[in-house]
């Protein structure tokens, strides 16, 4: 798309939001002017941010139905998540910012202040959660390696100063019955508890026609507890753990070419993976006066495991394990002023990581292929990656004159990585890779407040994402850094007597050395990360409102329009695979061209009870699959929620449905001339199909 087209189309949209109500942070309107966010690791009223931020109360999610952080796609415009081989190996890309397999995420996902330390622990279930915060564009200024895209920041709820505490039981198509229950309460004057926890079984909705059983099973616990003390006035310890265990259903992928039916599933093997994520934290806040000190020390461990075929046919050709083993310990400081209504504020801090990591791949060969009585080793890839990650940042915030705000932060990341190829046989001296990437992030904002509300700003910032190596060197042992600069012109307003509250952005990224994703399953494990792309780009715009026209009636719509484009192409780094080609001009592959989303919520006051309806409709297009060649594109898609939901006091009765229309489309698409598949066919992932359920929750 050509730049003054671009930003004329946002220029329309702008001037034409009664006409066409356009998109919005899904804040009913009323938060607008009371949510408080700490996704710049302050407290900010979210009008003041000078970012594009869509913030999301408890009260939204509950009613939206989020469970997930892949629900989150219904409501946020520019991002997408796919989670087709097995859960935890999530494909994010936010405003044109994608994820690779096996890779860093594009976005830095914060729990309760501490920062993720791998990609598989991003889609857990989301429960007990007091708001969630989606910061777009490159954030790492503050939250360095891994920003890239974003930043998505997760509160949940504190230990209340009184008992009280909920539960809920659900039934839904599937067999599915899930369970969530929170407690809270006091430990006399200085202390105070909470306990929340969540279960999930399900036999699936999804069919293996072979094996005559469901293939999307799944049954996952999760518990989290958290302890604060505030033994003075100006101490406060906050301490967290969870634990969070999965057994589910994965690798349902069915030969044919895009946007055909992909049930019944065929395969003879029952695709299985497991996932445990374990963490604790202790978070402690100390007043000094004028300055106030944060330090957030923590420890995750994340193991995962999948079984799967490797041909998706009734044969018995080909199968696949892999093991994935994290542990990371890391510790963030930081000073910050204590100052509040002073025209300077600041915060300075230091952050280290330490992260070992193994994976392990296997490939099994099958008796339809081999001819032997049982399936056959073929090959072994074990790799153990040892890293450290430094960084120091800042961030000042100064009012230049009244209304007028600069922010410049600034942010230097040093990764160290280390890794030893143990893949057998394992000769006397182990192979050892290393590699060191560093870079430098700015960020510098300039906002203007004017009278009434509204925000107008202008933002330049780097973002950063780590290299590495792979765990062979079919294409490369070791992938590059990959770097952006993002340009962003933004707004805030509200209107209508704070009836209606709208934002606008229009953004442009310049990315040099992409990381992208590759297969040749026809070679055996061949899963690597390359930079085929030094320069690549992306122009955007996005909407987003919120309205309350009536009492009782709130609205919301969302949309995003993304033009990409491979500037430079290096043909030279797929050139000995099947990702063979010149794909110079071509589009970035996983960019929808556009996104829309839309709620309408009612509440009806019956007099002693309330009835809440609520639909969401979303729907993206215009994106290719996950390869570059452009050969491939996918049917837009549009998905309808609705729930129904009878408050009588402290207790709630609501009816749900998930995909209304019962719409079938791809989760993922592997071409065969993208991918080398074993049995020469293309393959793609089944969409979850319509769901309908119900819940009952009470509260004490």
């Amino acid at each position: 798309m050509k730049r003054g087209l671009l930003i004329g189309v946002a220029a329309a949209g702008f001037a034409g939001v009664m006409a066409i109500a356009p998109a919005a942070a899904q804040v009913v309107a009323s938060d607008q002017d009371e949510l408080i966010v700490t996704a710049r690791k302050q407290s900010e009223n979210i009008r003041d941010v000078p970012d594009t931020i869509q913030a999301f109360s408890a009260t939204t999610l509950e009613r939206a139905g989020i469970e997930s952080v892949n629900d989150l796609t219904q409501m946020v415009s520019g991002f997408r998540i796919v989670e087709a081989q097995q859960p935890g190996v999530v494909l994010i890309n936010i405003r044109g910012i994608g994820q690779v397999r096996n890779g860093e995420s594009p976005v830095a996902v914060v729990v309760d202040g501490v920062q993720q330390n791998s990609p598989n622990q991003i889609t857990q279930d989301l429960f007990d959660v007091e708001r969630i915060e989606i910061l777009k564009g490159p954030q790492g200024a503050l939250y360095g390696r891994n920003a890239i895209g974003g930043a998505i920041n997760i509160v949940t709820k504190e230990p209340g100063d009184s008992f009280g505490g909920s539960a809920e039981l659900g039934y839904a198509e599937g067999d599915e019955f899930r369970a969530k229950a929170s407690i809270t309460a006091p430990l006399g004057e200085k202390a105070g508890f909470r306990l929340a926890g969540s279960y999930l079984n399900r036999d699936g909705q999804i069919t293996n026609s072979t094996l005559n059983k469901k293939v999307d099973f799944d049954e996952t616990w999760a518990v989290r507890g958290a302890l604060l003390l505030k033994p003075t006035e100006t101490l406060k310890i906050d301490l967290r753990g969870s634990y969070y265990d999965q057994d589910a259903g994965a690798s349902w992928y069915v030969g044919g070419p895009a946007n055909s039916p992909r049930v019944p599933v065929v395969g003879n093997i029952l695709g299985k993976a497991g996932r445990k994520l374990g963490d604790v934290s202790a978070k402690i806040d100390l007043d000094l006066g004028s300055v106030a000190l944060t330090s957030v020390t923590a420890w995750s461990s994340v193991k995962s495991d999948l079984f799967e075929e490797l041909d998706w046919e009734p044969q018995d050709l080909a199968a696949a394990t892999q093991t994935l083993d994290v542990k990371a310990w890391s510790e963030e400081l930081r000073l910050s002023s204590n100052t509040p209504g002073s025209a300077l504020r600041w915060m300075t801090g230091l952050y280290y990581l330490h992260t070992d990591r193994t994976l392990n791949t296997a490939i099994f060969l099958g008796p339809d292929l081999t001819g032997l009585p049982s399936r056959v080793l073929g090959s072994r890839l074990i790799a153990k990656d040892d890293n450290d990650a430094y960084a120091a940042f800042g961030q000042v915030n100064y009012d230049i004159v009244e209304h007028l705000e600069l922010t410049a932060a600034l942010r230097y990341d040093i990764d160290r990585r280390r890794q030893d190829d143990v893949s057998p046989p394992v000769p006397a001296v182990v192979p050892r890779y290393k590699g060191t990437y560093k870079s430098l992030q700015p960020k510098l904002s300039l906002a203007y407040s004017f009278p009434g509300g509204s925000l107008a700003y202008a933002t330049v910032a780097k973002g950063f994402r780590s290299g590495g190596f792979n765990s062979n060197a079919v294409v490369t042992r070791e992938f590059k850094k990959e770097e952006l600069w993002n340009y962003e012109l933004g707004f805030k307003t509200a209107l209508a007597d704070r009836k209606l509250y709208l934002n606008g952005a229009i953004f442009y990224s310049d990315i040099t050395d992409r990381q992208v994703f590759g297969l040749d399953l026809s070679t055996g494990p061949a899963q690597f990360i390359a930079n085929p792309i030094p320069k690549s780009s992306v122009w955007g715009a996005e909407l987003e409102m919120t309205a309350r026209p009536v009492k009782g009636l709130e609205l919301s719509m969302g949309a995003s329009l993304m033009d990409t484009k491979i500037n430079r192409y290096d043909v030279t780094v797929f050139s000995g695979t099947a990702a063979r080609g010149d794909f110079k001009g071509n589009k970035l592959n996983q960019v929808p061209r556009y996104t829309l989303n839309a709620a309408a919520q009612y509440t009806a006051d019956l007099g002693g009870s309330s009835l809440i309806s609520r639909v969401d409709v979303s729907g993206w297009g215009g994106d290719y699959y996950w390869e570059i060649d452009n050969a491939q594109k996918q049917k837009p898609v549009w998905l309808v929620n609705a729930r129904l939901t009878w408050a009588v006091g402290k207790v709630e009765l609501t009816g749900f449905v998930k995909n209304l229309f019962d719409r079938r489309y791809d989760v993922e698409f592997v071409p065969v001339n993208f991918g080398g598949t074993i049995t020469g066919k293309d393959l793609g992932s089944a969409s979850p199909p319509r769901q309908i359920g119900g819940s009952a929750k009470v509260r004490f």
